[in-house]
């Protein structure tokens, strides 16, 4: 039954990577966030441990809470620089990934799709051990992680467009 429902998840998830709706502005930094009451965990990340986790290969924080996962629709801009950036797979590879993950019992369950900023903000806000990302700068309520010590306004930072 638990199998069943992750493999439901999954495919909620591919389907709703097919459904987000495209940004017409162009991205050129995507930044990272957690929730402000997940202050026991770094505010800083490497881009390999980022993209491990955003691929599920890392699944707990340090301190051992389960990391619940948000992203962007893959056909925003933001999507996209993720997408190119960090995880460097198309969105059908990074869905199936997940497709993959969830049926082999790898990962408990696939990111979850927010389809706009707003609602990207709130959910990370609301679950201290989530984390999720956005081009737009997020509520005062959320900590920007910078990555390999680079914060996104830093012209090295690793996830920008090309």
């Amino acid at each position: 039954m638990n199998a069943r429902r992750s493999t439901v998840a999954a495919i909620l998830f591919l389907v709703a990577i097919a459904a987000g709706a495209a940004e017409p502005s162009p991205v050129t930094t995507v930044s990272f966030f957690v929730s402000a009451r997940g202050m026991d965990r770094s505010r800083n990340l490497s881009e390999g441990d980022l993209r491990r986790i955003f691929l599920g290969e890392i699944s707990r924080w340090p301190n051992g809470h389960r990391i619940v996962l948000y992203v962007r629709p893959f056909d925003s801009a933001a999507g996209r620089v993720f997408l190119d950036r960090l995880i460097r797979m198309s969105d059908i590879d990074y869905a199936q990934w997940w497709l993959g993950a969830v049926f082999r019992g790898r990962a408990a369950a696939a990111p979850r799709v927010m389809a706009t900023p707003d609602s990207m903000s709130k959910a990370v806000a609301a679950n201290a051990d989530a984390i999720g990302f956005d081009s737009q700068t997020p509520d005062a309520e959320l900590l920007v992680l910078t990555i390999d010590g680079r914060a996104p306004s830093d012209p090295r930072y690793a996830i920008r467009a090309r």
